[in-house]
């Protein structure tokens, strides 16, 4: 069973049988994160779209996750893959309308796969570069260049705003999760990944914390700048930040 380190993709070997979510520290960049174990390097998904395939080369993390969730619904049949020559070799063997690509892969990095993509095939798929996995705040920023992809989809994405571009480029159209306006669920989805990142990286602070009023003394600085950072992303989200702390001190 293999694990990656999502800030510096340091290789990990697990015992097998670990299928919980566990919290790990790198031994490499000594940063801590949260990952669920895959038994595989790659594993197929099965939908009802007539063979419209679509493959996504990433490592285990959220926004990967994310992806695949959305496009599971979608009846999409997908390829997931977590190293870059295990993601060469299924495009070349695999009929696929798009993949979905990290541009840092272990084994071969995505930026080269790409290249290589585009120059040994005469019509390569649609490919998007999805979020970078070395930047704490990589869902802020548009990378300067997309390594010869065509588009671009950045960690912290919404679902509706995935889907609708997705819909535009494989010209087909996409259904949303049956709520009219998608913004609640994509409101929480955003406060939670943002809630995850603060106590991912502030281990020291969250042992001083024993209820929400505790956890907005202590992170004072921290819950201010995500309530902004939620906000405009949309409109009241900050608000569900609330929601998603007490919840989460309430099991505690």
């Amino acid at each position: 069973m293999n694990i990656h380190c999502p800030h510096c993709l340091k290789r990990y070997s697990m015992p097998e049988g670990h299928t919980n979510i566990l919290r790990v520290r790198c031994r490499g960049c000594g940063a801590e994160f949260l990952i669920k174990p895959s038994k595989t390097d790659s594993h197929e998904v099965r939908g009802n779209r007539n063979g419209q395939t679509i493959i996504i080369a990433d490592i285990q993390r959220t926004f990967r996750n994310q992806m695949i969730e959305l496009l599971q619904r979608q009846g999409f049949n997908l390829v997931v893959v977590e190293d870059g020559i295990k993601a060469h070799k299924t495009v070349l063997d695999r009929d696929c309308k798009m993949l979905l690509v990290n541009a840092y892969l272990p084994g071969l990095m995505g930026f080269e796969l790409i290249e290589r993509l585009r120059g040994e095939l005469k019509e390569p798929p649609f490919i998007i570069l999805l979020g970078a996995i070395h930047n704490r705040k990589r869902y802020r920023r548009r990378p300067e260049t997309l390594y010869g992809a065509d588009d671009y989809l950045d960690e912290g994405s919404l679902d509706q705003a995935i889907l609708r571009k997705l819909e535009y480029h494989l010209n087909t159209p996409l259904q949303t999760n049956g709520n009219d306006s998608g913004v609640d669920m994509d409101a929480l989805r955003l406060a939670r990944s943002v809630f995850a990142d603060m106590l991912v990286y502030s281990q020291e602070k969250l042992s001083k914390v024993n209820d929400s009023r505790d956890f907005y003394r202590v992170f004072s600085q921290e819950a201010a700048e995500a309530e902004r950072f939620l906000n405009d992303s949309i409109p009241g989200a900050g608000g569900v930040l609330k929601d998603v702390v007490k919840q989460y001190l309430g099991r505690r």
